[in-house]
């Protein structure tokens, strides 16, 4: 593909992942690594391109909710993400030697069968829930995270599940998020050595795509109610696990 091409491609595609996550405070990568794939991009190259758009994102849009932050509860989540990440990033060296598209349709079925069980058994959100429930979701969320760089639907589940306003559900995941971010491109440079670094460097080089995008997703979050924010979650996960299912058979 012509470099000027990619570059445009690669621009749109992380302009709309930055809508979304400004919006709904998740699923850039979700969004975004199947998009990048279906334009011929293998599978860890993908996640080390969104890898830096999610740092600009979640970075400046953490800052600009920062008042919503209480970095007390984000402690345990950020441990556990943090200690199940590398498994993660040898599972994704495992896959990258055999079917590159398969940790993405893994991840687009549990997040289809998450979705619609949400659908089927309406339960309100609650102001705590059990601890087991967050051991689960963020070590899965880690876990996805280093595979795939889809971390974020466990983790989105768990937060949707608690009656949080939304601007603290979106803060909390974007705090989150930076977290990760250096430690996942730490675990992808040593697996894959410089020319992961390339990729990182198209990623930073689409820099004002992100910036716009992310700013319009951010003044959306604030004027649309919480209700339709958490219905707009739900959907775009169902939508993302459709994407990341499908695009294998488009490529």
């Amino acid at each position: 593909m012509p470099l000027l091409e990619q570059y445009t491609l690669v621009s749109l595609i992380l302009f709309a992942s930055s809508v979304l996550q400004g919006a709904v405070g998740f699923a850039s990568g979700l969004f975004g690594i199947p998009l990048l794939m279906l334009t011929g991009i293998e599978l860890p190259h993908a996640v080390a391109i969104s890898l830096v758009a999610s740092a600009i994102q979640n970075c400046l849009a953490a800052w600009q909710l920062r008042s919503e932050i209480d970095v007390r509860a984000t402690w345990r989540p950020i441990l556990i993400r943090l200690a199940t990440m590398p498994a993660g990033v040898l599972a994704l060296y495992a896959v990258g030697q055999s079917s590159k598209e398969l940790a993405s349709q893994v991840v687009g079925v549990v997040v289809l069968g998450i979705v619609a069980a949400q659908y089927a058994w309406r339960v309100p959100p609650q102001p705590r829930l059990h601890p087991a429930w967050e051991w689960l979701a963020f070590a899965v969320g880690g876990f996805l995270l280093g595979l795939c760089g889809m971390g974020g639907p466990a983790m989105a589940f768990w937060v949707l599940a608690h009656d949080w306003p939304m601007n603290r559900a979106r803060a909390f995941l974007y705090f989150i998020f930076v977290t990760g971010i250096p430690f996942q491109a730490l675990f992808l440079w040593l697996g894959y050595g410089n020319p992961i670094l390339l990729s990182m460097l198209l990623g930073l080089a689409v820099l004002p795509a992100v910036l716009i995008g992310l700013y319009l997703g951010l003044a959306i979050g604030r004027v649309l109610p919480d209700r339709l924010l958490r219905e707009l979650s739900l959907a775009t996960l169902g939508l993302i696990g459709i994407s990341a299912i499908v695009t294998p058979y488009l490529r």
